[in-house]
């Protein structure tokens, strides 16, 4: 195994000491006010989709070298992606906590990204090759299902990832929320720079008269800084409580300085799966910063 701003996981958010994780236990734990109303309509009004067709596709990318940090009992890293013939194609980023809780995301150029989970490794191959399951995408790997071959060859990883995606006519359901956050619990782990830090945030869902319809949470890792400070990322699981069921999100997020360029701009997250009225679901979840510190989160949905 691999041992005052504005930001993508909502709000204005402080810092203080470190609570129990949320996502600890029942992960979604977070109590709903009674009575309480989740608009879930779209479910039920979903447009057909101009999917692609079901069928296997690949690609392979690899990482920029990178020793990555080791803090609070996981490795983080964060580094350049680029395709086999060495073009730039984004970032790869992850967190390893052991293998029920490897994490590896892949944050393409284009705003799209790909997650997957659990390394297994090759007991054939040796240490140095995990398998890991592809949970989800954005943009055009919405809905993806998958493998990636992960390779150390020479110090550096190589990423062959297999899927495929929700056959044509497929269909969607969208709808939309706004959140409110609480103030984040940061836990102080003594990596450089903060790299390894993790941040959890609880929050408040709304819909669009201003109902409270669920509860929303963030527990996040802080992979990589830069910008003198002004830009992080973070890798983190998000989940989202109604009344008649959860959703389940993972992916990585970027926080700016509320000054920064693109501090507002929206950043897309893998919706992985959900329960009760979301049972079966997969897809993404687009978070747009708003000026009022609030965030809109827009759900487009497929079952899978």
């Amino acid at each position: 195994m691999r041992a005052g701003v504005t930001n993508h996981a909502g709000a204005a958010a402080g810092a203080g000491a470190a609570g129990p994780s949320v996502f600890g236990g029942n992960p979604y734990s977070f109590v709903m006010p009674t009575p309480a109303r989740t608009v879930l309509l779209a479910i039920a009004a979903c447009a057909i989709a101009s999917t692609p067709a079901l069928g296997a596709a690949e690609f392979t990318v690899k990482e920029g070298p990178t020793p990555g940090v080791t803090a609070g009992g996981a490795f983080t890293w964060f580094t350049g992606m680029y395709s086999a013939a060495g073009n730039p194609r984004g970032h790869v980023m992850g967190s390893d906590a052991g293998a029920a809780g490897s994490t590896l995301m892949l944050a393409f150029g284009s705003g799209a990204r790909l997650v997957a989970r659990n390394a297994l490794p090759e007991v054939a191959s040796g240490p140095a090759v995990f398998r890991r399951q592809v949970v989800g995408g954005t943009g055009p790997y919405l809905g993806a299902r998958g493998m990636v071959l992960s390779r150390k060859v020479g110090g550096i990883y190589t990423h062959a990832v297999t899927y495929t995606l929700p056959p044509r006519g497929t269909r969607r359901a969208t709808m939309s929320y706004v959140v409110r956050l609480r103030p984040a619990q940061t836990t102080q782990n003594g990596g450089a720079r903060g790299v390894g830090n993790r941040r959890v945030i609880a929050g408040t869902v709304f819909d669009a008269g201003g109902t409270q319809v669920g509860t929303y949470a963030v527990d996040s890792t802080l992979a990589y800084v830069y910008g003198a400070g002004t830009y992080e990322w973070f890798v983190g699981a998000f989940g989202y409580v109604f009344a008649d069921g959860t959703l389940m999100a993972r992916g990585p997020y970027q926080r700016a300085a509320a000054s920064a360029p693109g501090a507002l701009a929206p950043s897309g997250r893998v919706v992985t799966g959900g329960t009760g009225a979301y049972a079966g679901m997969r897809g993404q979840v687009v978070v747009t910063p708003n000026p009022d510190g609030t965030s809109t989160h827009s759900f487009t949905l497929v079952r899978r």
